[in-house]
């Protein structure tokens, strides 16, 4: 159940993300045309300039104003599997059991006990040269 819900909150988070996106790009769509025609809104110089900065504050706060939301929603989003996670608990498991050769065929089991590990003597002397024929 715990991992449906971290899967269900990750593709809720890849949704928003895509809306998110979305958003940001009408916004910055809408924006950037409206200060590239920022002499629509008037004839004079000055105040065409004044319009100009302004789009140009306007746009830059909403696309900041998107990535904050964007974040936080996200994470809203993924603090419900987070937080049923802690509150639920995760379930014991059940020690597992040995299962002897009829249950895995083909498989041999072995105690350690019925086992070693041996390891190689360390060789003495230098390494051999291996020498270019020539």
């Amino acid at each position: 159940m715990s991992r449906l819900l971290w899967i269900g909150g990750w593709v809720s988070v890849a949704l928003w993300s895509l809306f998110a996106f979305a958003a940001y790009g009408v916004l910055d769509l809408a924006t950037g045309t409206a200060m590239r025609n920022a002499d629509w809104f008037s004839t004079d110089p000055e105040t065409v300039e004044w319009v100009f900065r302004a789009l140009g504050w306007v746009r830059g706060a909403s696309n900041s104003a998107i990535l904050v939301v964007w974040g936080l929603v996200s994470l809203a989003i993924l603090s419900v599997p987070w937080l049923f996670d802690r509150l639920v608990g995760r379930a014991e498991r059940a020690p597992l059991r040995r299962a002897g050769p009829a249950a895995r065929p083909g498989v041999i089991d072995l105690d350690p006990a019925d086992y070693a590990v041996v390891r190689e003597p360390p060789r003495a002397g230098p390494a051999p040269r291996i020498e270019r024929r020539g």
